[in-house]
């Protein structure tokens, strides 16, 4: 019997995602909150838009919406695509904020966070990387006690492969190679995983704030999280949802560590959590890569500002 070989069809990688990491160095004394993401994305939104808007600052209304920067980053709710509640979780960016407390900075102290940029929105890094080193140079901090940093360095990362090149080294900047694509999160997931959450995150259910961690409560979140940015900024969504949500009833909660974390927004109180979730179960990839992926979307309220930030285990 003759034997036909057949070439190896290599699948093909969607680029989705590019994650930025700025390295900043205090040049004068500041104070700033012990949760940063929410002051950072303020400051980079600020200078965004002085350094992009054409208009008299109507974003809503304006011709240019998804051609502007600061438009299309922080104000655009939708590209005509119908999601349902599309504004609250579609944002195509994501602010990764120092995991430090600290709160009293000094001269000569560091300052590192990052930024993940999505499917077509990166073609605004170099607007980006403006805004940040104009924050570096006006500086940052609570009123009364901003201080003044100095750009050093700016990477781009691939946490998944530990890849990253350079975009700017305080002289010149760069044109880096490094993307994160489909492939790199659809690697495999131990059979018992643990999901350990860096930041804050609220989760709310018919209104009321999530406290059942079953894995199949918790699926839904990343599963529209995923779906939302990849139809909109990307293009396509490569996951079953009816597969995946049928998959996630069969992993188990095996032990949940959490504590509860106030905050004022809007002058109203809010609870979120904080903590460590362990299950056990075999997940499809229709499940790994959103479960992936939203280690740089993260989930829940407010998770461009930096909350609902998450890292994933294989134990």
């Amino acid at each position: 019997m003759n034997k036909f070989i057949f070439p190896s069809l290599k699948i093909l990688a969607l680029r989705i995602a590019r994650l930025y990491t700025f390295e900043l160095e205090f040049i004068e004394r500041a104070e700033l909150p012990k949760w940063k993401g929410n002051m950072i994305r303020g400051a980079i939104g600020l200078h965004l838009r002085s350094k992009s808007c054409l208009t008299d600052g109507d974003c809503l209304k304006c011709s240019l919406l998804f051609k502007c920067p600061y438009g299309y980053l922080f104000e655009a709710k939708s590209k005509g695509i119908v999601l349902r509640k599309l504004e609250g979780y579609a944002k195509p960016y994501t602010i990764k904020p120092p995991l430090t407390e600290k709160t009293e900075f000094e001269e000569g102290d560091d300052l590192n966070f990052s930024v993940v940029l999505f499917g077509d929105a990166v073609r605004f890094e170099r607007f980006l990387l403006a805004s940040v080193a104009e924050m570096a140079r006006r500086g940052l901090g609570r009123r009364g006690s901003v201080g003044k940093l100095k750009l050093k360095n700016a990477y781009v990362e691939n946490p998944f492969a530990r890849e990253k090149s350079i975009l700017y080294d305080g002289r010149e900047v760069y044109d880096p190679k490094t993307w994160i694509t489909t492939r790199d999160i659809s690697g495999s997931i131990g059979r018992t995983f643990l999901l350990r959450f860096l930041t804050p995150f609220r989760l709310l259910k018919e209104g009321k704030l999530l406290r059942d961690f079953d894995f199949s409560e918790l699926a839904p979140f990343i599963l529209r999280k995923y779906s939302a940015i990849m139809q909109q900024y990307v293009g396509s969504v490569d996951v079953d949802a009816r597969r995946a949500l049928v998959n996630s009833t069969g992993v188990k909660l095996l032990g949940e560590r959490m504590s509860e974390v106030n905050f004022k927004y809007k002058g109203e109180d809010q609870e979120f959590l904080i903590g460590e979730l362990v299950y056990s179960g075999r997940l499809l990839a229709d499940v790994r890569k959103p479960l992936a992926f939203c280690q740089l979307s993260h989930i829940g309220k407010r998770s461009s500002f930096g909350f609902g930030w998450y890292e994933l285990l294989s134990i």
